[in-house]
């Protein structure tokens, strides 16, 4: 039977553009390339879970224009249970500017996915009920945030938080956390301590990019290696990994499920852009 994942998150239009190194303050630089896709934490994580053969139930809301609609119908080409919610600002936007380093700069304009409410949410928690995780970041408005993980926990539904951007302060969220997947930045300031120094009472994974990922978990730590490959662009990398990691988490074995998020998140650094780049299940086996 197909792991159940129920995901919120901002669905929007990204807009890529390639430059040789980033801008300097008051540079006017050129582009080298330029590409438009849907996207949004939760919109990639949606993408990839489902690639790797679990059943995706997907709230978010949008506005009534034609980049919101067409987030909806590339999700529900794919086959994802979709719960879309329009509202009267406009879908939220993206730019993602990548240097020949395959390092990126993004900015964020939220729009819509600010109104996403409890009300909306409530017509998706038997989703979230019915599911066996719910896997959740800090794009959506902190009340969904919180009840949604509340809500989980109370109803033993496995949860996974990637708290990223780094915008909320989620310590009162963390006991009722199962796994939380943040990169070095963000679990710096969770904890305030140095990674090395980050003591933690529920299961922690941080990821560190080409420097692979460390596991924590009470007395334990763990670092993984990243498997050596050319990056080309890393935009969306955290998203696949968690989504990896999602897709194994039932098997409980946190060895495997760990080096499959890292091969998963391996071959997509090797793609430009990210829909495109998000691996299948059989590209990683």
């Amino acid at each position: 039977m197909k792991t159940k994942v129920a995901i919120i998150g901002l669905s929007g239009q990204s807009i890529f553009m390639n430059v040789n190194e980033f801008h300097k303050p008051g540079e006017t630089k050129q582009v080298k390339e330029l590409y438009i896709e849907p996207g949004g934490k939760g919109y990639n994580q949606a993408i990839a879970c489902n690639r790797f053969d679990m059943d995706v139930y997907y709230l978010t809301s949008v506005g009534n224009d034609e980049y919101g609609k067409y987030c909806e119908k590339v999700m529900n080409d794919c086959g994802i249970n979709t719960t879309y919610i329009y509202k009267e600002l406009p879908t939220a936007l993206a730019t993602i500017i990548t240097d020949d380093k395959g390092e990126n700069q993004v900015s964020v304009y939220s729009g819509a996915n600010d109104l996403l409410n409890l009300n909306d949410l409530e017509s998706f928690k038997l989703n979230i009920k019915n599911s066996d995780i719910l896997l959740v970041n800090n794009e959506i408005p902190y009340p969904v945030l919180k009840e949604a993980i509340t809500y989980a926990k109370k109803n033993n539904v496995y949860v996974i938080l990637n708290p990223a951007p780094n915008v909320y302060d989620i310590q009162e969220l963390l006991s009722n956390i199962d796994l939380l997947i943040p990169n070095e930045v963000e679990a710096q300031y969770i904890y305030k301590k140095a990674i090395d120094d980050i003591v933690v009472d529920n299961e922690v994974i941080i990821t560190l990019g080409k420097n692979g990922c460390k596991y924590l978990n009470k007395g334990i730590s763990k670092s993984y290696d990243a498997i050596k490959v050319k990056g080309i662009d890393s935009t969306g990398a955290g998203d696949v990994f968690c989504s990896a990691i999602a897709s194994k988490i039932k098997d409980k074995d946190i060895n495997k499920a760990i080096e499959f998020a890292l091969k998963a998140s391996s071959i997509h650094v090797t793609k430009k852009h990210v829909l495109n780049a998000i691996p299948y299940l059989k590209d990683i086996k």
